[in-house]
């Protein structure tokens, strides 16, 4: 069997080391935090469909949730929109219960796990990944699968003829305050309890209150660093507005980044697969990867398996990135499209498409609900085209929606061109044409 490192331990990587060590792989997961310090002491939401997915047990200590979301306009005088609730069945789980519960069941499985492992870089030998170099030594083994995180020194070092590196652009990355705040006793819930707030241009970001049975998650966002003075500013204000929270922290008050774009175009080289963060895994419209990650290291696994002479070259790893794209990958591109609106907007024009009707509870639901092809033809024109009629009297929104027609489109001609068998000069060119296109539509 082959030896296997798993660098980070990010959720998906984790998972492809259970199946792994669990077909008698030699795998190592090297993670940089002490042991029971990994991850932020922060829930997040993830579908439970991912983990049945991927055959892995939850852990015991999870909430079943149906969210029903509401966005908060900046214009008082507009309604809120409330969207259905969330089809697929949720769970909430703390982010540190859920990857120890994951590396348990990677160590019952035979994978080791190095604590407090800083890795500097790959070890590169010829044209291959061989290992990874930490603070203190060299390992080398037959794969290494990258799971270090959005900033990951394994995938920031590779070489650039392998193409899988991609410096982190403009929007590419949300920076973002969280914290959970106690309740004041006697003070009733309000009628929306998990409320999202579009009170700053798009370019800036957004925030999230959700009351909880007892705390209020509170969530800040911005497309740039964001400073104590504003988060203060934010907090103060949510205070005024919710006067069921309260203002002891209980708990995390922590930063973050956390990818919020369009997957990597290529996730794998020779010797190397690239998963998670890492792959810019996350869903653009949530922030959160849990469940893609989770799916992804099922697939990174089954791949890995197929490869039965354990050459784990470029050509063999490519099926895993063939099925990530067509499972997940392209669905989550269409999201990061719509996501990257929100750089183009103002606040009065995302105050015109909930005023005007333009965009419906239902078709958010939709979007929410990972059913964007449902809401938009495969060609992408059909829906948008009908929306543009309905803005005849506002050519900024006109203008706007227009373009997301073109973007869709153009995205359908990429999509189609995606190769379906390993060839490096064509894989090379679509994924150039791939970054290009990403690159044309973002806001300056």
């Amino acid at each position: 069997m082959s030896k296997i490192i798993v660098a980070g331990a990010g959720h998906g990587g984790v998972v492809a080391a259970i199946k792994l060590a669990e077909n008698g792989h030699d795998v190592t997961i090297f993670e940089k935090s002490k042991e029971g310090a990994i991850g932020l002491p922060q829930s997040d939401v993830a579908e439970k469909s991912a983990f049945d997915y991927a055959e892995i047990s939850l852990p015991e200590e999870y909430e079943t949730v149906r969210n029903v979301i509401t966005f908060v306009p900046q214009d008082k005088a507009l309604e809120p929109l409330t969207i259905p609730a969330m089809e697929a069945e949720s769970i909430l789980v703390d982010r540190k219960v859920l990857i120890n519960h994951l590396l348990k069941l990677a160590t019952d499985k035979g994978a080791k796990v190095v604590y407090e492992a800083e890795i500097i870089s790959p070890i590169i030998l010829g044209n291959r990944v061989c290992g990874i170099r930490t603070a203190d030594a060299d390992y080398y083994c037959d794969l290494v699968i990258d799971a270090c995180g959005a900033f990951s020194p394994v995938r920031s070092n590779l070489p650039e003829y392998m193409c899988v590196n991609r410096e982190i652009q403009k929007y590419d990355i949300i920076n973002t305050y969280r914290g959970y705040f106690n309740k004041i006793p006697g003070v009733p819930d309000p009628e929306t309890t998990y409320n999202i707030y579009l009170r700053d241009n798009g370019s800036v970001g957004f925030s999230w209150l959700v009351t909880e049975k007892k705390q209020v998650d509170v969530l800040i966002c911005r497309f740039r660093e964001i400073e104590e003075t504003e988060i203060l500013s934010i907090l103060q204000t949510m205070h005024e507005e919710n006067p069921h929270m309260g203002r002891d922290l209980i708990k995390c008050g922590k930063y973050a980044k956390i990818p919020v774009c369009q997957p990597l175009s290529i996730l794998v080289a020779e010797g190397y697969a690239a998963i998670g963060d890492c792959a810019f895994m996350t869903v653009p419209l949530k922030g959160s990867g849990i469940a893609y990650s989770i799916k992804a290291g099922r697939i990174l696994a089954d791949c890995i398996e197929a490869d039965s002479n354990g050459y784990y070259n470029a050509k063999n790893l490519w099926e895993y990135e063939k099925r990530f794209f067509k499972e997940i990958g392209f669905p989550a591109c269409r999201m990061a499209i719509l996501k990257n609106l929100l750089h183009y907007m103002t606040v009065e024009q995302v105050n015109d498409l909930f005023g005007q009707n333009i965009v419906t509870s239902e078709e958010i639901a939709k979007v929410m609900n990972d059913k964007l092809d449902a809401l938009l033809n495969t060609k992408g024109f059909a829906t948008v085209k009908d929306k543009v009629r309905l803005v005849r009297d506002n050519p900024l929104l006109k203008e706007i929606l227009t373009n997301v027609a073109m973007w869709m489109g153009r995205f359908a001609v990429i999509e189609a061109g995606f190769p379906s068998k390993y060839d490096e000069d064509d894989i090379k060119k679509w994924s150039s044409k791939y970054n290009e296109f990403f690159d044309s539509i973002r806001a300056e």
